[in-house]
């Protein structure tokens, strides 16, 4: 019977996260519902007046969802707008960058949606930024795929993590050793033991400060 009324409860809170995060549909991206739902609930569970810093936000796809759950504070996105990628995933941005410039895409989008106001835009590659933010309550690496690009991400923006914050890595496959999500997680993020593992969601790796 307690585990009937959990379950119906999950599904209400589920449905109430589908219905707030529903116009991400509409943005071109990359990103899956179970994806979407996670990264608005843990932007939801920070503290007032925290910082999400976003590595990567193409259209605005997962920069919405991060805005929409955090109730007071800051996303701050960065990314060249330049349709730029490693390869393997250089060809895939081209063809979908459209005809207007990336960055007025974006802003576009978020202005549409109602979170402009919630986000701080850097444009330009993630080292030409490393120190600025001297404190993150969540760290959302999604840009350079590579080894090299996602370990100089992690290694240049995790030390700013609060402690109780979040790190979360896109396109984590278990078996894919060759992307950088994945070797990153496997060869720093878990043998530090300073995040451990809170959830898996699709792609979306999920870690937490101790």
């Amino acid at each position: 019977m307690i585990s009937t009324k959990i379950n119906f409860l999950q599904k209400l809170q589920d449905k109430a996260v589908r219905q707030r995060i529903k116009p991400y549909e509409a943005i071109e991206g990359f990103l899956s519902l179970s994806e979407a739902m996670a990264l608005y609930r843990y932007a939801s569970m920070l503290p007032n007046q925290s910082t999400i810093v976003e590595i990567g936000c193409w259209k605005g796809k997962s920069t919405f969802c991060l805005a929409q759950g955090l109730k007071r504070g800051q996303v701050v996105v960065i990314d060249p707008f330049d349709a730029f990628g490693e390869e393997g995933s250089a060809e895939i941005y081209e063809s979908q960058k459209g005809n207007q410039p990336l960055l007025n895409q974006f802003k576009s989008n978020m202005r549409e949606l109602g979170v402009l106001d919630k986000i701080k835009i850097l444009s330009g590659m993630s080292q030409d930024f490393v120190g600025q933010i001297p404190s993150i309550n969540l760290l959302f690496i999604d840009g350079d795929h590579s080894i090299e690009g996602c370990k100089a991400d992690f290694l240049n923006y995790a030390p700013y993590i609060a402690s109780g914050g979040y790190i979360a890595f896109h396109d984590f496959y278990e078996l894919r050793d060759e992307l950088g999500p994945t070797w990153v997680i496997k060869n720093l993020v878990l043998p530090k033991h300073e995040f451990e593992f809170v959830g898996l969601f699709d792609s979306l790796w999920v870690g937490k400060k101790r």
